[in-house]
């Protein structure tokens, strides 16, 4: 059987620009097996997760539950990386903040710090508590969004070819 994978000519240098990157990207979620439902499914399982206060068990409880509403795994794990360093103390912040609105509480943090799940547990519980509410409800939404966003995507990259014009096919150049 044949393998549907684009093989890189060359490894891509660490620093490219974000064009290159993303060219880059594309290759890879092309190179990612299943049916675009199946693909998105995993994804917003992944988003999901991604948006929760769980910071060392994001990986495995998106690849686990990708597997329980039987969506990609590796989708779901590329899904997990919206957090990041970066991006955590913000989405923490708001997830927060929304769960405070949700739940009646009074805010009374100006920002969350934490590096684990402990750390987060030690603010108190109605912090804790806020968190994870907020996180439920955007990772639901975000979660919903990203599978019909990702499913369109997955749509228009399997509908595109795959290998360029001038590629060098069977039988090219005798």
């Amino acid at each position: 059987m044949k393998s549907t994978r684009i093989p890189y000519k060359k490894k891509p240098p660490v620093f490219t620009g974000p064009r290159a990157r993303f060219a880059q990207m594309l290759v890879r979620l092309r190179q990612l097996e299943g049916s675009p439902h199946h693909l998105a499914l995993g994804m917003a399982v992944g988003i999901f997760v991604s948006i929760m206060p769980i910071i060392p068990f994001q990986t495995l409880i998106a690849v686990g539950l990708a597997f329980i509403v039987r969506g990609s795994k590796s989708a779901a794990f590329l899904g997990t990386w919206l957090s990041n360093p970066l991006t955590i103390p913000l989405v923490y912040y708001v997830n927060y903040k929304l769960g405070c609105v949700l739940l009646g509480y009074q805010a009374t943090l100006n920002s969350i710090a934490f590096d684990s799940l402990n750390q987060l547990m030690e603010l108190g519980i109605e912090v804790f508590m806020a968190v994870m509410v907020g996180g439920t409800v955007i990772g639901a939404v975000l979660g919903v969004v990203t599978y019909f966003l990702t499913l369109r995507g997955f749509i228009v990259l399997r509908r595109q070819p795959r290998h360029p014009k001038n590629a060098a096919g069977p039988g090219a150049g005798s």
